[in-house]
């Protein structure tokens, strides 16, 4: 036994566990602490900034990740640096275009901006550039599986962050510009910690070819579109509440956004560790382990995050107050209904994923931009009619349910699933689990 929990805890899966929970720890603290020392309407700016960083970021992160971990994952050393540096090239040659459009918009269309997002738009592009070397590393270390290696990253950024800010407020300078320069200085340190340990692979950027690059892009253009319609959901979101109801609504729907970390937080994880499972069962077109694995990843986290989102909702109100405080219990409503979506989230996620890692990335795509375009209809047309910042969740429920049907249903073209299948083996995963944590502990205390 000895040698059992430790082995437990150097497991990939464990890993990528803990390196969400960083992420998710790190940000409610930060979050709790702007949500109280900005003003309502300035921190509705500052979540659309973050929303309109993680546009951009995502639309890099879905054109590089799984195109990477792909064509990197088995591959021979000389064959891995050609792919490094191919993404090298390709993500580079976006971030550098991220700067030019951002000072470009800065000189056009400055005099239409207000004073705030004057000046976010001018460093927006300059954060995806410090970001990069992090990301890069990363994707490289998912690829190899060194989910170890990505919680020091994730610490190392979130930490230093939330250090900043807490500098911040006891300098008494805690302003909108300030608290970007941090975000910004975060990412930097994160990046040259990163460059220093080597785990960016900069040196295969001389080890490029066209071909390759070539290969990465074609298999990951669809993809991104699959991420951006998706991430762009939650800035349609915000884009629609800033618009037609004020930048209010957008802070206390950030609320509900924060609650969802914990279901995140199952989710990436699983996400994390299926796609190298599913691509291997892909790539050898054994389409029995697919549907296996897809049975087993989906009901698993279904059963998982169940226990969570029933707590939050008997406890909705006490943790709003923790969270933000008093002035955000108008968000009750919008959080438990957005809970209740969450059950299906697993589904609607482990879809998407076995679609991309099964060489049909253009169905996810056509799901995620009907959804899209589904959300954002009826978020515009709810909110016209009832002036309630509960329409947005409400318009997010019935997309979800969309997705899953629309999903399911071209899933069913290509795996012989059951949705009994799902329950079967997640419930089955679930009991081994349970059984191994209670042998474990028998030992223990035997011991």
């Amino acid at each position: 036994m000895a040698f059992m929990l430790p082995a437990a805890f150097r497991s990939r899966h464990f890993h990528s566990l803990l390196g969400n929970i960083v992420i998710a720890f790190f940000n409610v603290l930060s979050f709790a602490l702007l949500v109280r020392l900005l003003p309502k309407s300035a921190f509705g700016e500052w979540v659309l900034f973050i929303a309109s960083y993680n546009i951009l970021d995502q639309v890099r992160t879905g054109l590089m990740q799984t195109s990477i971990i792909k064509f990197y994952a088995g591959s021979s050393e000389e064959d891995g640096k050609r792919v490094a540096g191919a993404g090298w090239l390709i993500s580079g040659i976006l971030t550098l275009g991220y700067v030019a459009l951002c000072f470009l918009i800065f000189l056009i269309a400055g005099p239409w901006l207000n004073a705030t997002w004057h000046f976010f738009i001018c460093w927006l592009g300059i954060l995806t550039l410090f970001s990069l070397p992090m990301n890069f590393a990363s994707w490289m270390l998912q690829a190899t599986h060194r989910f170890d290696k990505i919680v020091l990253i994730r610490l190392s950024q979130n930490g230093t962050f939330l250090i900043l800010l807490g500098i911040l407020y006891l300098l008494h300078m805690v302003t909108l510009p300030n608290v970007l320069l941090a975000y910004t200085s975060s990412m930097a340190v994160s990046s040259i910690y990163c460059l220093l340990r080597k785990w960016t692979y900069l040196h295969t950027f001389a080890f490029r070819t066209r071909e390759q690059a070539m290969a990465l892009y074609r298999y990951g253009r669809l993809i991104v579109g699959s991420m951006a319609s998706s991430t762009g959901q939650s800035y349609a979101d915000n884009i629609v509440l800033r618009y037609l109801l004020g930048p209010e609504a957008v802070a206390l729907y950030s609320i509900p956004q924060k609650f969802m970390e914990v279901v995140e937080i199952i989710l990436r994880s699983f996400v994390a560790t299926a796609q190298p499972t599913l691509s291997e069962s892909a790539n050898r077109q054994d389409l029995p382990a697919v549907a296996r694995a897809f049975c087993r990843y989906t009901g698993t986290v279904s059963i998982l995050i169940f226990p969570f989102i029933l707590g939050m909702l008997l406890l909705t109100e006490p943790l709003i107050r923790i969270l933000a405080s008093g002035s955000y219990l108008a968000a009750t409503d919008i959080v438990r209904i957005i809970l209740l979506s969450a059950i299906c989230w697993p589904m609607d996620r482990f879809i998407g994923v076995t679609l991309d890692m099964m060489n049909l990335p253009h169905i996810n795509f056509n799901k995620n931009i009907l959804k899209f375009a589904l959300s954002v209809t009826l978020e515009i047309t709810l909110i016209l009619l009832f002036k309630d910042i509960r329409s947005v969740a409400i318009a997010s429920f019935c997309t979800v349910i969309f997705a899953i049907i629309y999903g399911y249903y071209f899933i069913r073209k290509h795996l012989q699933i059951q949705m009994r299948d799902i329950w079967h083996y997640g419930w089955q995963e679930c009991r081994t689990l349970l059984q191994k944590a209670g042998r474990k502990k028998t030992v223990v205390l035997n011991d």
